[in-house]
This record gives C-alpha cells, sequence and structure tokens, in this order.
C-alpha cells in the first residue's frame, strides 16, 4: 500500500502518515505540492493520501479544499495532530544566532518566541521544516525551527521545544482515497453543497441540523468553481452516513440544493 504525503522525509506530514498508518508494509512516499497528492490517489484504489487541511492557528489550506471540490475522492480518516515546534542546529551549544530557517507558517506560529530571542535574526524561508532542518545539517551558522522527528532525521542537537506561541497548535490532516471506508468508534461527515445565491438559502439548509439533533462542527463558503450566480457550502457534522438521523439530513439537504456531494464520511483518530 502506498502512502503519499507532503514532503520532503521529515514533514509534519510525514510525522502525521506514520502516525496513522502504522504498519510496516506501507511504503511512504514524499511528494512536492498538495496537488501532486490527489493527482496519485486517484490512480489507484491501493493509494492514500496524506493532506493537511487545517490549522487552528493559521485556518484552512485552501490547496487542500480545492483538490477535495477537484477530484472525486473521499476523505476516509481524520487525524487532529499537536504540532510542537523546536529550535535546532548541528551545534553543540548556542552561540550567535544570525540566521534561522523554517517554513513561512512555522516563523508565523512562533513570532512571540522570535521577538524575544533573535529579533535581528536573518529568516530563511524554506518550502518545508525538514528543507530546513536539512540546511541546519550541513551548515553549523544556519538554526532551524523544525519537528521533532526531523531533528532525529537530521542528527541535530535540540536547544530548546514548545516554542509556538500557542499550546494549542493543533494541525488537522485528512486521509483521503477512493472509496468511503466503514464506519469507526467516533464518526463525522464531510459535504459539499451548492444552492441558489437568493435570501434565506443559508439559514434553510442550517434548520434541518437543529431539527435533525445533528451538531456541525464546521461551515465554510465560496463562490462555485463553476457557476457565478451559486455559492458552494463545506460542511461537516458528526455521525456517519448511513446513521439513520444522518440519512434522513442528507434527503432534506439533497431536496433543497442544486447539488450535493457527501466528500467523507470518516472515523476520527487520536
Amino acid at each position: 500500500m502506498k502512502i503519499y504525503f507532503l514532503g520532503p522525509f521529515g514533514t509534519n506530514s510525514d510525522l502525521a502518515a506514520r502516525h496513522i498508518f502504522k504498519a510496516t508494509q506501507c511504503n511512504f512516499i514524499p511528494l512536492k505540492s498538495i496537488e501532486d497528492i490527489f493527482e496519485k490517489v486517484a490512480l489507484s484504489h491501493t493509494y492514500y493520501g496524506i493532506i493537511p487541511f487545517e490549522n487552528s492557528y493559521q485556518g484552512v489550506i485552501n490547496s487542500s479544499l480545492n483538490g477535495l471540490i477537484d477530484y472525486d475522492l473521499k476523505i476516509t480518516k481524520e487525524l487532529n495532530f499537536k504540532i510542537t515546534h523546536s529550535f535546532c542546529s548541528k551545534n553543540v551549544v548556542i552561540d550567535n544566532v544570525t540566521r534561522i530557517a523554517s517554513h513561512p507558517q512555522v516563523f508565523g506560529q512562533c513570532n512571540d518566541w522570535l521577538k524575544r530571542h533573535y529579533p535581528s535574526a536573518e529568516k530563511i524561508v524554506c518550502t518545508s521544516t525538514a528543507e530546513a532542518a536539512e540546511m541546519a545539517k550541513h551548515d553549523s551558522s544556519i538554526f532551524c525551527i523544525a519537528n521533532d522527528y526531523a531533528k532525529d532525521l537530521f542528527d541535530l542537537n535540540m536547544h530548546e521545544t514548545n516554542i509556538q506561541d500557542s499550546d494549542n497548535n493543533v494541525t488537522r490532516f485528512l486521509v483521503i482515497g477512493k472509496m468511503i471506508e466503514n464506519k469507526g468508534k467516533d464518526n463525522k461527515t464531510s459535504i459539499m453543497i451548492n444552492l441558489s445565491d437568493k435570501p434565506g438559502s443559508l439559514l434553510s439548509i442550517l434548520k434541518p441540523f437543529a431539527e435533525n439533533n445533528i451538531n456541525m462542527t464546521r461551515i465554510e463558503t465560496r463562490p462555485s468553481r463553476n457557476n457565478d450566480f451559486q455559492h458552494t457550502f463545506f460542511i461537516d457534522f458528526e455521525g456517519y452516513y448511513e446513521d439513520d438521523k444522518v440519512a434522513g439530513l442528507l434527503s432534506t439537504l439533497e431536496q433543497m440544493s442544486k447539488e450535493l456531494r457527501i466528500i467523507g464520511s470518516y472515523e476520527i483518530l487520536n
């Protein structure tokens, strides 16, 4: 079984993939972009992809959301993964920190710490924290912000950990595949629904959730990519799509919409 993730090796996506798929027979393969992951997974029922979808600190990742619109793939699992950032280098002790490498989102997530400790240091922007760790491995003048997995992978020394500004820095990772899988212990369903752009259209689709006592966990809207006069809503809610209450809800929403597509009905992993 092939598992594709946003590479290179040592990224948080790599770490999340290994947390979800613990089987030794899995072949973990890094790719350069989220779009590449969707393209690969679409080729076979034995391929899965791990995509970062949403960060508690910086919101939804648009390229992941666009992939769910453009490809006929399903979310098969969800993992809310706590992200811990560490300050590392190949040096044994910290001395004269003038250059720090990391991903731009990570710089944002560690902004307060950086301003307190190294406000004058040059920020070297990298495509991933793993790339930053590899740079630090080959150049002792470069310090990096990366995860502990990358630290070990590139044989770096940790100078300080948990440097992120928020203790609740969580990234929601999704597993994508070709088919909806069996019901798990705790489940969530995600749908995409297109509505006519007219007064009351949003209210009309919210009421059935309350009437069926189904907890909506997330809603997002954006203009439809296919029609200038419709809006596309992305809704996550608790429950499995074959549950009686959820099946009833979906039937009601389908009658009210221009288009309704189940993006996934999946287990929430710990």
